[in-house]
């Protein structure tokens, strides 16, 4: 992590994440893999882990397709990542692709946080976290009321697995894609 407005979350190898709503719908690319991120809410914590999953690796999808088969839409950004130039979700190459990769959590806790302002860390859905009514217990946690969860996690292609022509020789992509 390096402190700053946003913190930036670096991986080392030139790949340099900033810990804001700009690190999502871009493809991160390191010396030896793809890289999102997705994000999700939810009143459990499970569920919410999911979602971020789920649009990690649909982000995945979207980005990789676009770069292999019309990389002048996309644009690369500071921290080795690439995004779409218009910022219009029809300028994606629509369709899918089979990937082999797989989720994981980079320390999200510490960089965007297992929670919000209404929501309590993921951490502290153990016995004694605060209920929605703010009453020791948190009940509420285990049923669902009012608080919500926010999850974060990224998905990751090693290209020793995936290339842009594998990309290109594997996806179906959509008419006017």
């Amino acid at each position: 992590m390096i402190d700053g407005k946003p913190p930036i979350l670096d991986f080392g190898d030139g790949v340099r994440v900033p810990c804001d709503k700009d690190a999502f719908l871009t493809l991160w690319e390191g010396p030896k893999y793809w890289l999102t991120l997705g994000a999700g809410r939810s009143h459990y914590a499970n569920q919410a882990q999911g979602q971020s999953v789920k649009y990690a690796k649909a982000a995945m999808k979207l980005l990789l397709m676009t770069l292999a088969f019309a990389p002048g839409r996309l644009e690369h950004v500071d921290g080795s990542g690439w995004r779409l130039k218009s910022r219009d979700i029809q300028d994606f190459v629509k369709g899918d692709v089979d990937l082999p990769g797989n989720p994981f959590w980079p320390g999200t806790d510490a960089f965007m946080g297992f929670g919000s302002a209404d929501a309590p860390a993921l951490g502290s859905l153990g016995f004694g976290a605060l209920s929605s009514s703010g009453i020791a217990g948190g009940q509420d946690l285990l049923t669902g009321s009012s608080i919500y969860v926010d999850a974060f996690s990224a998905y990751v292609v090693f290209k020793r697995d995936v290339t842009l022509d594998d990309v290109r020789a594997r996806a179906h992509v959509l008419p006017g894609g």
